[in-house]
């Protein structure tokens, strides 16, 4: 990474621009993804040192910590070492907060990403799975 970063909370008006361009890259794919900007999720945005957006993060606070998803980095600043600072300040915080677990959603085909949180320290913990059969994953 060259040059100034700085990894803030940040209000949901801030991520708006990243999370719709992380909506038209995922869609892209073909993948459905977890939502751009959950419900009720707390956001991080990381800045270059002129104050540029270079990607962001969400989380939701669950009953057994901090769930995270997405983690969007702009494809001009991947491999730079964004995406790591994003989670070592994420990580920070949430020890800061007494959360004692983090958690961080990738899809299944996104082997890169899966790559890229194993290299950060991140193990899967178990598989989420899901029927894309317009039934909304309810049995008749």
């Amino acid at each position: 990474m060259t040059g100034p970063m700085a990894i803030d909370r940040a209000r949901i008006e801030e991520v708006q621009r990243l999370a719709a361009e992380y909506r038209r890259e995922a869609t892209e794919g073909g993948t459905p993804v977890e939502p751009p900007m959950p419900s009720g999720a707390l956001f991080w945005i990381a800045r270059d040192g002129q104050r540029q957006d270079m990607g962001y993060a969400a989380g939701t606070l669950r009953p057994e910590g901090l769930v995270l998803g997405p983690v969007y980095v702009r494809p001009d600043h991947r491999r730079s070492g964004v995406g790591l600072r994003l989670l070592h300040q994420i990580q920070q915080w949430a020890q800061r907060a007494r959360i004692p677990l983090v958690e961080v959603s990738v899809a299944s085909d996104n082997d890169a990403g899966v790559r890229f949180l194993e290299s950060a320290g991140y193990r899967i913990r178990r598989h989420l799975m899901a029927r894309e059969d317009g039934h909304g994953g309810r049995q008749r």
